[in-house]
């Protein structure tokens, strides 16, 4: 799983980022991540991407002027819908698992 750290990484400082400086009114942000088996109580995937990131992820994003699609902006329950989506650029073995994959935003409290 440490390979596929190393890639989630590299998709989500390149890709994850265009799309939130394309869009949203926000900065680049560094993400680090961690794949792990979801075996916790309280998970509900079978596989966990927790992504932190410097600096901490806001609970919501700004559209940028002229991005507005009805509304001011999204909530990072949307943005956790996306980043999921990069998970297609992945070894192709990773997204034919068949099974659940859940994104959490680990904030530094």
């Amino acid at each position: 799983m440490k390979n596929l750290n190393t890639i989630l990484e590299k998709i989500y400082n390149t890709l994850g980022n265009k799309y939130l400086t394309d869009n949203f009114d926000t900065e680049p942000f560094e993400f680090k991540v961690k794949l792990r088996k979801g075996d916790r109580d309280d998970d509900l995937q079978d596989y966990i991407i927790e992504v932190y990131s410097i600096p901490n992820m806001p609970k919501s994003l700004n559209y940028k002027s002229g991005k507005r699609n009805g509304s001011d902006g999204i909530d990072i329950s949307v943005l956790k819908h996306k980043f999921r989506e990069f998970i297609q650029y992945v070894d192709s073995s990773f997204g034919g698992f068949g099974r659940t994959v859940g994104i959490r935003f680990m904030n530094s409290k």
